[in-house]
């Protein structure tokens, strides 16, 4: 006799039409506590709708593991649908490239989850190519190098990442110099053409000049930035995951500002692509012409309160609350995953439809959760993470689709996890 399975992230009316199809396993229910606990039936999370989803608990508890979990259902669901699914993760800390590579050490483990340990070979893995020479000696593989195209950032994206005020000496030359090469060039220009149009202004002190120039000159080191870029479509494959891989710029004394910087012109790009295709998705429905379109989007984010925080600005801020908050319509999900949830931008929280935790300690953070629990959820967030196995993995699921809240144990991961310790399950005990 089949074992029901639990659906999460799926309103009523979807569940009735389509039931399970179009859901990705992502672990089991757990039933009790303590000792007592035990694991029981399947949990499924819808993929075939937009939803932002918020992964968080304290370092080391599973977060990026549960959201390579995501990753690998998502491209094993069946070729109809996984067609019009493109993942695209962002990795700040360089965990995510040992995907390709099957989860060998954990085959006892997957074997008890009637798993097997599988290689991601849709996987495809990014660098930015500034950094080629970097990875081809230290011995890592990559798949392609990226670049993104100077002229799609703003005059204030370059002021916020430069820690500068747009309202300020250093601000204002910017904003005269990108309005300048946008309305000659267009988008398409260079940071030696912006450094140029510097050097060239007659109106700015030559120490206000002096300081901009040497700023842009660090951005042409960082290795990410060209006149054209590589073109989004490169990275929204039907199917495919694509690994963003950023962590090398923790190096940098401007490491996060640079990161924001590339995090929010991805956001930016990938908003204005899927605005286009739901276009041509729409005129396909009522023209029944069929028309190729890019397909719908999966940004998943690591520490995503540098990024978007609650308090103060960053270069990706902007961008990224736009997808947050429109991004349904033209198909966009966001799962943000984060250690302080308390620090992360209030409309992230508020808009979250699904709120994975792993264990949290910090009072400040379960109140940011009990502050966008709904009315229905009567149980209290602290006593439920305290019912918790003390195991890598357990969790909560918070669904404001279903109204529900589960206990949830993620399933084994059957690609290689690089990111800390490899176990995320116990091998004996709850998890025989």
């Amino acid at each position: 006799m089949a074992v029901e399975k639990i659906v999460v992230g799926r309103n009523r009316e979807d569940l009735k039409k389509f039931g399970s199809t179009g859901t990705v396993y992502i672990g089991k229910h757990i039933v009790g506590t303590g000792e007592e606990a035990h694991l029981t039936n399947p949990i499924c999370m819808d993929v075939v709708r937009p939803h932002v989803i918020l992964i968080c608990g304290k370092r080391g508890s599973g977060k990026s593991y549960s959201a390579g979990v995501m990753a690998e259902e998502m491209v094993a669901l069946p070729k109809d649908i996984k067609q019009n699914l493109s993942i695209l993760m962002i990795d700040t800390m360089g965990i995510y490239w040992s995907m390709k590579k099957p989860n060998e050490k954990e085959r006892g483990l997957l074997e008890r989850w009637n798993l097997k340990p599988n290689a991601m070979k849709e996987m495809r893995f990014f660098i930015p190519k500034g950094w080629v020479k970097e990875y081809e000696k230290a011995g890592i593989g990559f798949d392609f190098p990226f670049t993104l195209p100077t002229g799609e950032l703003s005059a204030q994206d370059w002021v916020i990442t430069f820690g500068f005020n747009i309202l300020d000496e250093h601000g204002i030359l910017t904003e005269r110099v990108i309005k300048k090469l946008k309305k000659t060039f267009g988008d398409v220009y260079s940071i030696d053409q912006i450094i140029k149009e510097i050097e060239n202004d007659k109106k700015a002190e030559q120490k206000v000049k002096n300081a901009l120039i040497s700023r842009f000159m660090a951005a042409q080191g960082w290795g990410v930035f060209e006149r054209k870029g590589t073109p989004i479509e490169r990275f929204l494959q039907p199917g495919k995951i694509s690994v963003i891989d950023i962590s090398h710029y923790l190096r940098s004394s401007t490491g996060w500002s640079v990161r924001t910087l590339v995090i929010g012109l991805f956001a930016r790009r990938i908003f204005q692509t899927r605005l286009m295709a739901r276009k041509k998705e729409e005129v396909e429905v009522i023209t029944g012409e069929k028309r190729k379109s890019m397909p719908m989007v999966w940004m998943i984010m690591d520490e995503a309160h540098q990024f978007i925080p609650n308090k103060g600005v960053t270069a990706a801020s902007e961008p990224v609350l736009t997808l947050i908050k429109e991004g349904r319509e033209p198909g966009i999900s966001q799962v943000l995953i984060t250690q302080i949830p308390n620090k992360l931008h209030s409309d992230a929280l508020a808009q979250s439809d699904l709120v994975i935790s792993h264990r949290l300690t910090s009072e400040a953070d379960i109140k940011a959760l009990r502050g966008i629990m709904q009315s229905y959820m009567l149980e209290d967030i602290q006593e439920l993470i305290n019912t918790l196995p003390r195991q890598k993995g357990s969790a909560i699921i918070l669904d404001d689709n279903s109204e529900r809240i589960y206990s949830l144990q993620v399933r084994p991961r059957i690609s290689w996890h690089a990111g800390g310790s490899p176990k995320a399950i116990k091998e004996k005990g709850l998890f025989d």
